[in-house]
């Protein structure tokens, strides 16, 4: 469907990607996950707050659902978890809780 709504719809400006078990996404082009990344380096050039490191924890990864652009973008240190669970332990695990 996901593949199907691109195709048809690819004049509108929009990307589409599978969002979960049973929806999907659909954004403007540019509006994915990384969108937030732009608030962060923005607050650096605002107040001089920096966000040295930046943890993204997310179970839809492959190209063409909703976590993969901000899984593979630079600026993030990488998780990949299977469900809320995993992601607990993931995260008492790194932070020692």
């Amino acid at each position: 469907m996901v593949k199907a709504l691109g195709r048809q719809l690819s004049d509108l400006g929009m990307k589409y990607a599978i969002g979960g078990q049973v929806c999907f996404d659909s954004f403007p082009a540019g509006w994915d996950k990384t969108y937030i990344l732009r608030h962060t380096e923005a607050e650096n050039e605002r107040s001089g707050l920096v966000y040295d490191r930046i943890h993204f924890f997310g179970d839809k990864i492959q190209k063409g659902e909703n976590d993969h652009e901000i899984h593979e973008d630079k600026r993030t240190i990488r998780h990949k978890v299977m469900n809320p669970k995993d992601t607990v332990r993931q995260l008492r695990e790194l932070f020692n809780l």
